[in-house]
């Protein structure tokens, strides 16, 4: 395989990856997010998307056939729990604050790491590739799903601010129906 192909197929493979930090994203960014914990987040996501195919490298398939349906039943319950409070805390009549579920360090740690599972994955097949290819490729799913992640919450933040509790409601929507499809 040529410097080119390779390039390409792993270009290919990030942005694959960054889609689900894309579109999740979206959906916080349709909530109450501050600038500085979206950053956070967004970096948060892709250092995990690095650390996670990293793993993968090194475990290989004997982990991925033990672990990739926990991983999964993980990551979409996440999802689905944030959406869930995100919808309640949306439209509960409340005089105090709503609280912010990726405001503290432990949601955005435990938000990050179940986007990134699919990384896990990725990692594990990667391999039967060579170690610089798959160090590579980390470092390449890490920035790809850093940049969608940002993009995602200044889609969902301009979207938010233009539809008001609607736009949180339909965020809360997203991030559950997402749970729920990775559940299936």
């Amino acid at each position: 395989m040529s410097n080119l192909q390779a390039a390409i197929e792993i270009a290919m493979m990030a942005v694959a990856l960054g889609m689900d930090a894309l579109s999740l994203s979206i959906g916080v960014g349709l909530g109450a997010i501050t600038r500085k914990q979206g950053l956070e987040l967004a970096l948060t996501i892709g250092v995990w998307h690095v650390m996670l195919t990293l793993v993968g490298l090194v475990f290989g398939d004997l982990v991925g056939h033990y672990l990739g349906h926990v991983a999964r039943w993980f990551a979409a319950l996440v999802v689905l729990g944030l959406g869930l409070h995100m919808a309640y805390h949306t439209w509960r009549p409340s005089e105090e604050p709503r609280p912010r579920p990726l405001g503290n360090w432990f949601g955005r740690m435990t938000f990050a790491a179940s986007v990134s599972m699919d990384a896990l994955s990725v990692g594990f097949g990667l391999g039967l590739k060579t170690v610089a290819y798959g160090v590579t490729s980390a470092l390449a799913f890490g920035v790809a799903s850093t940049l969608m992640c940002g993009v995602g919450l200044l889609i969902g933040r301009q979207f938010g601010r233009a539809v008001g509790r609607v736009g949180e409601m339909a965020g809360s929507v997203i991030l559950i129906l997402c749970g729920l499809m990775w559940l299936v």
